[in-house]
């Protein structure tokens, strides 16, 4: 078929010109009308889309899903994580996002709408929908995508004959300039970006104490939750893959947080082995005879709890040969359970395992190797309803389990993006049975406030610039209620995100150092009138971020007695310019 090109109708208002964009329906007819497969004139298929200045390290051939297979599908079977595969691109922050939006399928369709697909109404054409700054925006993209060899080159679904994967990939780098655009970046970014959510860092090197139950709460309520390795040694660059099994710098998508029993499995397969720990010579005979062939398992038994929960080489070996092990050794599994049970009831003796799942986008055997690992002894431990209920299953797909006391221990920053209620309006479950309505637990109010730092006008800097920190804008927070909890204190969740940087990427541009600054305002002022630099001069702030970052975006939740507050958004130095979009949650008014 020939290629239609896009083409946009001109609006003539107030004696001005205003461009409009065609939306997929109407782009879509007109293909179907004249015969002809859509071609994007706005995202072309050369090497510019892929690097911004058109060099490439190999010749890439841009070809439609039905020049690579001869029955492409937009999903086959559905949409799941596992379909994700990672491709040459650097992208795992999106690619750990949409794994974890596949696990909700209502806010997964708003951004990968049903309505397309390679069998009726077939154009060449697509389109997904990303919020942005505040709205939802659409984006349309033609189905031409890069290859090599015939091989679809960036992200793609392990399935071959399935594309709802690579479009997608395809649409978000459209959105930012180019494929080059998607190469590094954080998970808040793109999980902000599927669902319009508000993202909540929190430093896993000093967890607040309850930190699971937060965990708990917000995969049930369909949070999306990244997390990450970051270096402890610095100036090291890409993807390490660590000992353990884990990878650094690299995001991974948390896709269940749980509760397992093991106290009652212990006394239930000490009946059926007919035997209790330590009672019997040989047992303590095998178990040594363990721990000097396997030293690795101490720290998978929960005995030694060593840095990396011992997903290495042993930390020694044993000479004995296989006919000096005692009558225990003749059989290891069948020891190893019992001898399990009991180190298990050591390391958890209120009975209960905290676990965590965790996907990697590699989607491929790179997975953690320490304790509740595939396969590992500590799945000996839990009842067969409990199995199927977690729907275990050890296959070499990048998904795994751990406790959530290594988690910890290996992980260094956990991200949580809670959803917008006006987003998640659905009676479709997740695949964890809980309804989208059940999931709500906190119906968020929202305020949102677009605004600039100007040069010369109102990008004052920091309070370290106190003779121009007045400039910056500022805005009034008028908490009248306490939370419906009980409590005297306002939950309020303040976000102040960067515009437009990762779309000017390919001009140099980058995230500046943001954040922002609260005061109580003063009793003795009408609210409205801005505060100056004499009052900054001689009043200290009520609170403010715990740092000024050079990321997309800076979340941080406050409690606040009911009462009249100034929010100061700004750059850290003065005269650092830009857009940012200011938004305000609380759960009463």
């Amino acid at each position: 078929m020939p290629s239609l090109q896009y083409n946009r109708e001109k609006r003539v208002v107030g004696g001005g010109r205003r461009v409009v964009k065609k939306g997929f329906t109407t782009l879509r007819q007109e293909c179907l009308a004249a015969n002809t497969l859509y071609q994007d004139p706005e995202f072309p298929p050369n090497d510019y889309s892929i690097n911004f200045k058109g060099v490439t390290r190999r010749t890439y051939e841009w070809k439609r899903p039905h020049e690579l297979v001869k029955d492409p599908g937009f999903f086959i079977d559905g949409a799941t994580r596992f379909d994700i595969q990672q491709g040459e691109l650097g992208d795992c922050w999106l690619l750990a996002a949409v794994a974890n939006l596949t696990q909700h399928p209502k806010l997964f369709h708003v951004v990968v709408p049903r309505d397309q697909g390679f069998k009726q109404l077939y154009a060449g054409i697509f389109h997904f929908r990303f919020w942005q700054y505040g709205r939802w925006q659409e984006v349309v993209v033609d189905d031409m995508l890069p290859t090599y060899h015939g091989q679809l080159v960036f992200m793609h679904s392990k399935t071959k004959n399935e594309f709802w994967c690579a479009l997608l990939e395809k649409a978000y780098a459209k959105m930012y300039g180019g494929y080059e655009a998607l190469k590094g970046g954080n998970i808040n970014e793109s999980m902000v970006d599927m669902t319009g959510g508000v993202v909540e860092m929190i430093d896993l090197r000093s967890p607040p104490p309850n930190l699971f139950n937060i965990l708990f709460k917000a995969n049930l309520r369909g949070s999306l939750i990244g997390c990450a390795i970051e270096p402890e040694r610095q100036g090291m660059r890409g993807q390490t893959v660590l000992s353990n099994g884990l990878i650094e710098r690299h995001a991974y998508s948390m896709t269940r947080v749980t509760a397992v029993d093991i106290g009652s499995a212990i006394p239930r397969l000490q009946e059926q082995k007919n035997i209790t720990p330590f009672t019997k010579p040989h047992l303590q005979d095998a178990f040594d005879d363990i721990v000097k062939s396997m030293g690795s398992v101490m720290s998978s038994l929960g005995l030694t709890r060593g840095h990396g929960g011992g997903g290495g080489g042993g930390r020694s070996s044993s000479s004995s040969s296989s006919s000096s092990k005692p009558p225990g050794m003749t059989n290891i599994p069948r020891t190893l359970a019992p001898l399990t049970n009991w180190n298990l009831g050591m390391a958890f003796p209120e009975g209960k395992a905290d676990l965590i799942r965790l996907h990697n986008p590699w989607g491929n055997e790179t997975e953690w190797l320490g304790s509740w690992s595939d396969k590992s002894p500590e799945w000996n431990t839990i009842a067969p309803e409990d199995r199927e209920r977690l729907r275990l299953t050890f296959d070499d797909d990048g998904e795994f389990w751990m406790s959530y006391q290594d988690f910890i221990k290996n992980f260094t920053t956990v991200e949580i993006c809670d959803v917008t209620p006006e987003v998640y309006s659905s009676e479709e479950d997740d695949e964890n049975g809980n309804s989208a309505q059940q999931s709500l637990s906190h119906n968020w109010k929202i305020v949102m406030y677009e605004g600039a730092w100007v040069s010369r006008h109102s990008a004052g800097g920091c309070r370290n610039f106190i003779d121009t920190f007045a400039s910056n804008p500022q805005y009034i927070l008028n908490l009248v209620e306490a939370d419906r909890d009980g409590s005297d204190e306002c939950t309020v969740v303040i976000s102040l995100m960067q515009k437009n940087v990762r779309q000017l990427k390919r001009y140099g541009a980058d995230y500046v150092p943001i954040g922002f600054t609260i005061y109580k305002y003063p009793k003795d002022r009408q609210p409205g009138q801005k505060l100056d630099t004499e009052f900054f001069r001689y009043n200290a702030s009520f609170a403010k971020v715990p740092f000024f970052l050079n990321t997309r975006e800076v979340t941080t939740r406050f409690q606040f007695p009911p009462g009249i507050y100034v929010i100061i958004p700004s750059t850290f130095e003065s005269e650092m310019t830009g857009e940012y979009l200011l938004r305000i949650f609380t759960e009463a008014k």
